[in-house]
């Protein structure tokens, strides 16, 4: 490329060839103060592939192609390269050429880029919409296809599959005891559009699950209905199990991806979950555990937290390190959320304490717990660490995805900002370089 380094992590030339994935590559993200001296540079010594003012239209101000970016801010730009064409609207760009000879319009974030999708996305906007088919609710539930969860009710295991089977099961020894099958797949329910559309914070679907295990009771199939509702902030999860009538079962499962549908997209937008503890209800009812030498450590969620060793499937020593303490479910949780002084970067964590444990022998008091939730995106719901801070005084640290959605616990990121490059049109009497 004239005038300017091939190598330069800025330049196309680095680019790879343009591939389809939705029609956008994103293949390298540059620092913003090489980038800007890169494209400043350019911009001065190439005006001539600057797009000149269409007659009759105004001079744009110089100060207008400068790159959008407060000096506050370490921004970082993209490069994301197009198989479309250039849209028409988009005029304050450049030439690059790749490292195969391709040629490359690449459209600079600038404010007169700004101002120029502003006005189009106005006239678009203007333009009188033409009818769409909206998707299904079930259709939304697509990404749950292939997958089964699970729920702990006490002796029991229930675990839906999703569109496959529903059932119950007891195990021992890591080997199912007692099974029963809750259904098969059968059929969906949704309310029509016109019902999204008068109530859409109403909105339910439900699946039939039919021909289970005979029930000795009624002497017919046991069956289910599932019912999906939209819940922000949380995992998907079964929520609740009821049994309504003799064999006669009803299963509550909330998920987010109903809540991206465009008739309840609408009714959820600035409603999210604030309370912590919402965000980690899908931990009730299970247990967890971690091994440390000698001990293994159980945390029930909102129940206890103990230490026990076992031999021969018996407790031979057990200690209580504390039982849920029901103050933790006053206010919104905002003030159990805190800032882990320790950690090289800052990272929040919201707190419960679980008290009124086994009696320590040296001190005479309680043993007490505090748990400490952090996210992890990257990680299952696993207790990371049990330390014993003082005598009889414990910290578990628990890592969880469960709560990484609520605002507190989001990492603050660097913005992006994307330089798009969309092929150059072929000149005159040559094919189009879009192999």
């Amino acid at each position: 490329m004239s005038g300017r380094d091939s190598h330069s992590p800025c330049d196309a030339a680095s680019l790879p060839a343009p591939r389809s994935r939705g029609g956008v590559l994103v293949p390298v993200i540059i620092s913003v103060a090489l980038c800007l001296s890169i494209f400043s540079t350019a911009a001065q010594g190439a005006p001539q592939q600057k797009v000149a003012p269409a007659a009759g239209t105004k001079e744009e101000d110089p100060s207008s192609s400068a790159p959008v970016v407060d000096p506050t801010v370490n921004a970082k730009y993209t490069i994301i390269t197009h198989k479309s064409v250039r849209p028409a609207h988009r005029t304050d760009f450049i030439a690059m050429t790749d490292k195969t000879g391709k040629v490359f319009e690449c459209v600079l974030p600038t404010q007169a880029t700004a101002d120029q999708d502003a006005e189009h996305d106005a006239k678009v906007a203007e333009e009188p919409e033409e009818p769409t088919k909206l998707p299904s609710l079930d259709s939304m539930l697509e990404p749950l296809s292939g997958r089964c969860f699970l729920r702990n009710e006490g002796y029991w295991n229930i675990e839906l599959c999703h569109k496959k089977k529903l059932r119950q099961f007891h195990e021992e020894g890591k080997k199912t005891a007692v099974e029963y099958s809750l259904g098969e797949f059968d059929r969906a329910e949704a309310p029509t559009e016109e019902e999204l559309k008068q109530n859409p914070k109403a909105a339910v679907l439900r699946h039939f699950y039919e021909g289970g295990t005979r029930c000795d009771e009624t002497d017919s199939p046991r069956k289910t209905m599932v019912e999906y509702r939209c819940v922000t902030g949380k995992e998907n999860h079964i929520q609740v199990v009821k049994e309504t009538s003799a064999c006669n079962y009803t299963l509550h499962f909330t998920t987010p991806l109903l809540c991206k549908h465009p008739l309840l997209a609408p009714a959820v937008q600035g409603k999210g979950v604030t309370k912590v503890m919402d965000y980690l209800s899908g931990l009730s009812g299970s247990c967890f555990y971690r091994v440390e030498g000698w001990w293994t450590y159980e945390f029930c969620y909102q129940k206890h937290f103990k230490q026990f060793h076992q031999e021969n499937n018996a407790n031979t020593a057990e200690f209580m390190l504390g039982l849920y303490a029901a103050e933790n479910a006053a206010g919104d949780g905002s003030k159990d959320i805190h800032v882990d002084d320790g950690s090289k970067q800052e990272v929040a964590y919201y707190r419960q304490q679980y008290t009124r444990g086994t009696k320590c022998d040296v001190t005479g008091e309680a043993r007490v717990t505090e748990v400490q939730f952090k996210c992890a995106t990257d990680s299952l719901n696993v207790v990371a660490s049990v330390k014993e801070k003082a005598t009889c005084s414990y910290i578990v640290v628990f890592y969880t995805p469960l709560i990484c959605n609520h605002p507190a616990f989001q990492q603050k990121q660097d913005p992006v900002r994307s330089i798009q490059c969309y092929p150059a049109p072929a000149p005159a009497g040559e094919q189009p370089l879009l192999t």
